[in-house]
């Protein structure tokens, strides 16, 4: 058995338990010592997290494979016709506050903690107990399957992550060499590569690990095979 922190390790989850944190502060906070003024604060920490997760970190994602597939397509002459991509612009992205949001949380959660007053009835509602998992998750279990994509066919690769960050994911083309394909940590993933050669069928092999904390760990999980263009 094996005790997973109250803070999830999944940027959605995470968005779910800020916010659900950030509500019961003003009720919990005063009850363990916490100020007016600190729970202000606090709630403008957890506005700018939850806005980062939502989406600063998406659109640089995307960005960065955007960015990818262009400079592919330049150097390379790889993949199909793209323009140039721009930069995600936020005009209202809200004001930055000091850098260690996550460290004064946490400095947060262990003041009312050892507050006199606090109870375990306060520590539920605020969702600051840590829980016990029976079950481990190894490896991933992915699913890939064809499906029609707004350019034709894509290889569709679902997989849950379990408490994970997200995966590595390789691929090889007619039985030959792995390769790394991307890093993932929003489901599903769309392999969009056009045919190696047009109008030729081919066999697409998938393998995942887990990635968390900009290390893949982990055993490869099973793979998945395809037949894409048939």
């Amino acid at each position: 058995m094996s005790i997973n922190s109250y803070f999830p390790t999944t940027h959605d989850r995470q968005i779910v338990w800020l916010s659900h944190y950030g509500l019961k502060l003003p009720i919990n906070g005063p009850v363990c010592g916490i100020s007016d003024q600190e729970i202000t604060e606090t709630q403008t920490d957890i506005g700018y997290y939850i806005w980062m997760l939502q989406h600063w970190h998406p659109s640089v994602q995307r960005d960065a494979k955007e960015s990818t597939a262009y400079k592919a397509m330049m150097v390379l002459g790889d993949g199909n016709d793209i323009t140039h991509p721009q930069p995600s612009i936020f005009p209202d992205a809200p004001a930055a506050p000091t850098r260690g949001i996550q460290k004064r949380l946490l400095s947060q959660i262990n003041h009312i903690k050892v507050s006199l007053k606090y109870t375990d009835a306060i520590g539920h509602d605020l969702g600051i107990i840590a829980t016990t998992s029976t079950v481990e998750h190894f490896v991933p279990i992915p699913e890939a399957f064809v499906e029609l994509g707004d350019t034709g066919q894509r290889v569709t690769i679902n997989f849950n992550k379990y408490g994970h960050d997200g995966v590595l994911i390789e691929s090889r083309i007619n039985g030959g060499e792995w390769a790394f394909l991307a890093i993932y940590i929003i489901k599903p993933y769309y392999d969009e590569r056009p045919l190696t050669s047009e109008n030729i069928s081919e066999v697409r092999e998938y393998r995942l690990r887990w990635w968390d904390k900009s290390v893949p760990n982990g055993e490869w999980s099973s793979v998945q095979t395809v037949l894409l263009g048939s």
